[in-house]
């Protein structure tokens, strides 16, 4: 019989060593060619990419990092304010008067209580008895060292560590019942700081409470935490009585309005000074009186993007 030519032998060769190179190509493109499969494999349906963590990682990034990663999830569930005004009454718990006169006013008014003041339970009984929205007003630590000097032992410090905070917190929301959400009393410090703002809404989204930013820094991150925590939150727009002169009382209301008019929505924080308190029952006007809702319709709820 007669030979195959050489040549076709190192065609059949080149043939099998192609076909080889191809099968092989294939499989290392399924396993690492194509990430986007091989992470959603890992991620199982419906994740998006986990949340990044701040650059100089520590243990409790660790240990809080899996709980944001399963809140991403929320990411396309997000949900715009409502429209209207809302009111969030602090520093309650000192005068049981004040808090009828609040629950008397014709529209809501959530009532912010400080933890150590000496009716905050009886205040947050009576609220919560009267349909209104029953927060906790957390004493955080602020800048001005003078401010500082004048803090209690129930004050969050950026000195504290993970479990600290949480005992605080804990301690502070025994002390006030039905609590809805939080916003922060000064914190003008602690609120520029990621880590702390971080365990505050770890906890926030543990007991199903929202969030208020109060604003009292332009270096505030906690509203920025509260969106990474997946729970609903929003920020202080207007502070109503940082004079409660009348006039600047009437002045800090129209400024609300402007901010309603622009955006659709405006949370106002004020204080139970005597001179607030008549300008609520006697200065805002009965149209005025229909613009304002609860701030539980004015939070964003879970991650906007």
């Amino acid at each position: 019989m007669r030979r195959p030519p050489v040549w076709l032998h190192a065609t059949l060769l080149l043939l099998l060593c192609m076909l080889g190179l191809g099968t092989w190509l294939s499989m290392t493109t399924d396993e690492e060619g194509a990430p986007g499969h091989r992470e959603q494999a890992l991620s199982g349906p419906g994740d998006v990419t986990p949340t990044p963590l701040s650059p100089k990682l520590t243990y409790e990034d660790f240990q809080l990092a899996p709980s944001l990663r399963e809140m991403t999830g929320k990411r396309n569930q997000a949900r715009a304010p409502s429209k209207g005004i809302a009111i969030i009454m602090d520093d309650v718990g000192y005068d049981l008067k004040q808090v009828r006169r609040v629950l008397a006013l014709p529209f809501p008014v959530a009532l912010s209580i400080m933890p150590d003041a000496p009716h905050a339970r009886e205040s947050a009984e009576m609220a919560n008895s009267n349909g209104r929205i029953v927060m906790l007003h957390m004493p955080m630590q602020p800048v001005s060292q003078l401010s500082s000097a004048k803090t209690s032992e129930g004050f969050l410090r950026a000195d504290m560590r993970r479990p600290e905070v949480r005992r605080l917190i804990s301690g502070a929301l025994g002390k006030v019942p039905y609590v809805s959400g939080i916003n922060n009393h000064m914190g003008s410090l602690l609120t520029s700081m990621a880590m702390p703002m971080r365990w505050v809404m770890e906890i926030c989204r543990q007991q199903g409470l929202f969030f208020v930013d109060s604003r009292t820094s332009k270096e505030t991150v906690a509203a920025e935490q509260a969106r990474l925590a997946g729970i609903g939150w929003g920020e202080r727009r207007v502070f109503l009585d940082h004079n409660p002169d009348p006039e600047d009382l009437e002045t800090a209301w129209k400024l609300a309005k402007r901010y309603l008019a622009r955006d659709g929505y405006c949370i106002v924080i004020l204080h139970p000074h005597a001179e607030t308190l008549d300008f609520l029952e006697h200065r805002i006007s009965e149209f005025d009186k229909r613009q304002i809702v609860s701030v539980t319709d004015l939070l964003h709820q879970g991650q906007e993007t």
